[in-house]
């Protein structure tokens, strides 16, 4: 599939191209295999679960790398040799994802600020992913898996905020589905207690919590959030 770098987050550790089927993607840079991509530049590449991989830039037409016109001069290797040497020269997608991890003062500001933008290639590798291995692996821990839950609770509040700014909606908005999970978690507790009705209204505000979380899911944290700067903060993949 062909398609057009149109972005570069600033860490120049992801980016975002236009395929020619009209859709965006979001893509992690250790993908590219024959050099690196500037913005405007045509890629060809394979779709894998909906992401991008195994891109490799397309040579523009009078750049070195293009090939020569008829008769000017010994024949030079064709666009499919010259790419797969390149892959084989290329570190592995692991080593290179290794490398262009980006720096610990991103992480401690992803984790602990709800202030400004992340994509969503950004809050799901980064955001949940992280925050889902630390709970398994840490949560079942006594007392420090208490630790471990409040902070992963501030995390995930922050990773949301910044999701939600991303589409321009405020912050708080990402709590709306916690206030009847609280409420119904209240009236569950009572229903032990023999208060009446007060099982048949957990049950409402359970699945009042589920609807919200669906349309919060669909229209936040699988959209795309919002091209160029805004009151938020700067777009996430805009170019380096």
């Amino acid at each position: 599939m062909r398609g057009v770098i149109v972005a570069i987050a600033p860490d120049g550790t992801y980016g975002q191209l236009s395929a020619e089927d009209g859709q965006r993607y979001s893509y992690w840079t250790s993908e590219i295999h024959n050099g690196r991509a500037q913005p405007g530049q045509s890629v060809d590449f394979q779709l894998w679960e909906g992401q991008p991989v195994d891109i490799f830039v397309l040579a523009r037409p009078g750049t070195p790398d293009a090939a020569p016109p008829p008769g000017a001069g010994a024949r030079q290797p064709t666009a499919y040799a010259a790419a797969t040497s390149a892959y084989a020269a290329t570190p592995s997608p692991f080593v290179a994802s290794l490398s262009s991890l980006p720096p610990l003062d991103y992480w401690i500001t992803l984790f602990t600020s709800p202030a400004g933008r992340i994509s969503r290639l950004q809050f799901w590798l980064h955001g949940v992913l992280p925050i889902v291995v630390c709970s398994l692996v840490l949560g079942w821990i006594p007392f420090l898996g208490f630790l471990v839950s409040l902070a992963l609770a501030w995390a995930s509040i922050c990773i949301c905020f910044k999701r939600f700014h991303d589409l321009g909606y405020p912050g708080w908005w990402s709590l709306l589905n916690v206030i009847p999970m609280l409420l119904a978690a209240f009236l569950t507790g009572a229903s032990f207690l023999g208060v009446t009705f007060a099982w048949l209204l957990a049950e409402v505000l359970w699945g009042l919590a589920l609807v919200v979380w669906i349309v919060q899911m669909a229209l936040v944290y699988l959209h795309v959030g919002q091209p160029g700067p805004n009151e938020y903060g700067p777009d996430p993949l805009a170019g380096a």
